[in-house]
């Protein structure tokens, strides 16, 4: 029964202190149209994970459990890996102009 719920589900290992995305698929939230409604929720961050389930700190307001699998989750951008990140670059010079 386990490996048939089991094979769906993204394997992804996210570490504690990550900031994450949380998938908004399952949960209500009070907008007149679920299609102008974002698809990802705020950045929260990681506090335990236990078998690919993970237990986000949500802010004061939300009403609704902590924990949620990998499949519903996204790493935010900021923690992405040090050689994914753009270098920041002076202003190009072309024919005695700033681009």
């Amino acid at each position: 029964m386990k490996k048939q719920i089991n094979k769906h589900r993204k394997k992804m290992i996210y570490k504690i202190d990550d900031m994450m995305f949380l998938d908004s698929r399952n949960i209500m939230i009070a907008r007149s149209s679920k299609k102008l409604d974002d698809k990802m929720l705020e950045s929260f961050k990681i506090l335990i994970e236990v078998e690919h389930v993970y237990r986000l700190k949500l802010s004061s307001t939300m009403k609704i459990h902590s924990k949620f699998v990998s499949n519903l989750l996204q790493l935010n951008s900021k923690n992405s890996l040090k050689e994914q990140r753009n270098e920041s670059f002076d202003s190009i010079v072309m024919n005695d102009e700033d681009e």
